[in-house]
């Protein structure tokens, strides 16, 4: 039988080793070998333990294999014999469970390679995914490189127009800047003549203003006149009712004159008090425009030398009565 020398343990040596234990009813194990010889490694020992097992079956269906040696003694042959059959059994039962660990083992491989590839067809699925997202995203990179490209060159067209704009708005803008400082200038003086003009209106408003006062003092004191003319109409009114009232005893053919007389009066008299009420409106009115316009007042005067002419009309009137 070949030998394969490995850090100094041979197949007959592991092969050894598990027939012992097999004789001694123990399972041969790679743990059982390593303490039966006192040494070597699992590496080691496995394979070999391996090749005992496969070869097994063979040996038993040989009955020269555990055979004693010719002339042994017939107890000795008996005790043979009797591990030979104890070590039959204990052989099969470690064939039946190393065959039923190795089946479960196979089946739990095959689980796992199933699932393997379950993952693996599932990851070629999601490869095959990316590597379409990927060639996709090239293909769009591409697009957009080439427009990007596109619009790099237009974006560099657009760059010398706008540069030519600029130039020509500078042009423009220097223009404007001369055409505003000439508008400077031109305000600059118009503003001056302005400012003249306005202190010469000033002054005119000042003396249209001292003017206006004035008319209007002569409004007001022509106003008192009216009123004291109209209050010394009334007592002279009141009088003649009075004597017209002793003349009506005795005249009663008067009486009826008088009473239209009276009437005629009083209504005269109502003229006069609303007419003094206008003028008055008018005053307050002269009063309250303050600094306007000079003319307005000097139109609003009139009103009361038409009050005064009015009353002297009315005097007479009175008199001829």
């Amino acid at each position: 039988m070949e030998t394969l020398r490995s850090r100094g343990i041979t197949r007959d040596d592991v092969w050894q080793a598990a027939d012992s234990l097999l004789k001694a009813g123990q399972r041969p194990t790679i743990e059982r070998i390593r303490l039966h010889l006192g040494r070597g490694s699992p590496n080691t020992v496995s394979p070999h333990l391996d090749a005992w097992f496969a070869a097994l079956g063979g040996r038993i269906q040989d009955p020269q294999g555990f055979a004693p040696a010719p002339g042994c003694p017939e107890p000795v042959t008996e005790a043979a014999r009797y591990l030979w059959e104890a070590a039959l059994q204990v052989a099969k039962a470690s064939a039946e469970a190393a065959l039923t660990q190795r089946e479960a083992a196979l089946a739990e491989a095959r689980a796992a390679l199933e699932l393997e590839r379950e993952a693996l067809a599932q990851e070629r699925q999601v490869m095959q995914a990316r590597l379409e997202s990927a060639e996709a995203a090239m293909a769009e990179l591409a697009r957009a490189r080439d427009d990007a490209t596109e619009r790099a060159a237009r974006a560099e067209t657009a760059g010398a127009a706008l540069q030519q704009q600029a130039e020509t708005l500078r042009a423009e803008l220097a223009a404007a800047r001369q055409a505003h400082t000439a508008m400077q200038q031109d305000f600059a003086t118009q503003r001056a003549a302005w400012d003249q003009e306005r202190e010469i209106v000033t002054q005119r408003a000042a003396a249209n203003e001292r003017r206006m006062a004035l008319e209007l003092d002569a409004a007001r004191v022509a106003a008192k006149e009216v009123q004291k003319q109209l209050e010394a109409e009334r007592k002279a009114v009141v009088e003649r009712l009075t004597r017209a009232a002793e003349a009506a005893s005795r005249q009663g053919s008067e009486m009826t004159r008088l009473g239209q007389a009276i009437a005629v009066l009083e209504e005269r008299v109502r003229q006069r008090e609303n007419l003094l009420a206008e003028y008055r409106d008018q005053a307050g009115a002269a009063t309250a425009a303050g600094a306007g316009s000079a003319n307005p007042a000097v139109r609003r005067a009139p009103p009361a030398r038409a009050a005064l002419a009015a009353g002297k009309s009315s005097r007479r009137r009175m008199r001829g009565l």
